[in-house]
């Protein structure tokens, strides 16, 4: 993708989404794309008021939905005003997730922005089931905005891994790459490029000529992933070495200590698909540090996913 040109925001119906909307009228002036802001809809109590009169049943549920399209043309005009391409849509759907799934699948966005919920007390970002939903089911690349304001000179990070554990790791970090730049590039902002990896725990070393020359060992594998990531960005992008960073340890520790250090406003990280075991054992990097960043993250699927 060389610029973005369709943007759709999931405007929830009983959540702000201000931020989100904000986000994508910043985008959308410095790329010229149109927005589309679309709200899936469902009201229990309107669906049991009707379930033995399904005319009427259907007649509520219209003017249910035509009610949340007016609010959504009343942004929508706000906007156009400003000069910008927007549209709406409205949808009724029980399962939240499947409806902005399908809608996506529709529209065919370069980008889909989905806000957050607020802090909670301990001052970590709250996701509901549908946010992880779509996090894991959703195959355009997915901005999860929280209530961060982008500075000046926005910072964007793109966390790849030469090693990703999926079919083309290869493709997945080209596609991370690509995002990353494209925001930078649209906001006049600064990239950064960031590999986290563990090293081997003495603890784990069994062989004693090994534990021997632990240091040595060490010496090895960080040059390995140094020349792995080295040949990936000679291969892929042109970047300055002063912002290609490789962060030693775990990295839902690392990667909010970057974020914070270097005031990351956009956290490029890709999201590889796991089996529910996987998901229950490993869960993902993004879901690990998630909670962590104050930044907002953009997800990046490998090429090929498809949902569900």
């Amino acid at each position: 993708m060389k610029t973005i040109s369709k943007i759709l925001v999931n405007v929830e119906e009983h959540h702000d989404s201000a931020e989100a909307i904000a986000k994508a009228v910043w985008l959308a002036e410095r790329s010229g794309a149109s927005i589309e802001l679309f709200c899936c809809c469902f009201n229990l109590s309107v669906r049991n008021g009707y379930l033995f009169d399904q005319e009427a049943g259907l007649h509520a549920q219209h003017g249910y939905l035509r009610q949340v399209e007016e609010r959504l043309l009343a942004i929508a005009s706000s906007l156009q005003s400003q000069g910008l391409s927007v549209e709406v849509d409205v949808a009724w759907d029980r399962h939240h997730c499947d409806g902005v799934l399908r809608k996506a699948q529709r529209y065919d966005p370069d980008l889909l922005i989905h806000q957050i919920g607020v802090h909670s007390r301990l001052g970590h970002y709250w996701m509901a089931h549908h946010d992880w939903q779509l996090l894991r089911q959703c195959a355009v690349p997915m901005l999860l905005v929280k209530a961060h304001q982008w500075g000046r000179i926005p910072q964007v990070a793109a966390c790849v891994d030469p090693f990703h554990e999926c079919d083309a790791p290869a493709e997945l970090d080209r596609g991370i790459l690509n995002q990353a730049c494209v925001l930078a590039r649209l906001a006049d902002g600064r990239m950064h490029v960031v590999h986290s990896f563990q090293t081997l725990p003495q603890a784990v070393i069994f062989d004693e000529h090994v534990v021997t020359d632990y240091a040595a060992l060490q010496r090895k594998v960080v040059q390995q992933h140094a020349d792995a990531l080295q040949k990936m960005l000679d291969e892929l992008v042109h970047i300055d070495a002063e912002n290609v960073h490789q962060l030693q340890g775990e990295s839902h520790v690392t990667l909010p200590a970057f974020a914070a250090q270097h005031k990351i406003d956009v956290m490029v990280m890709g999201s590889v698909a796991r089996g529910f075991l996987d998901r229950l054992l490993l869960g993902s990097t993004i879901e690990r540090i998630f909670d962590h960043l104050d930044c907002d993250v953009l997800a990046v699927k490998p090429p090929g996913f498809g949902s569900p």
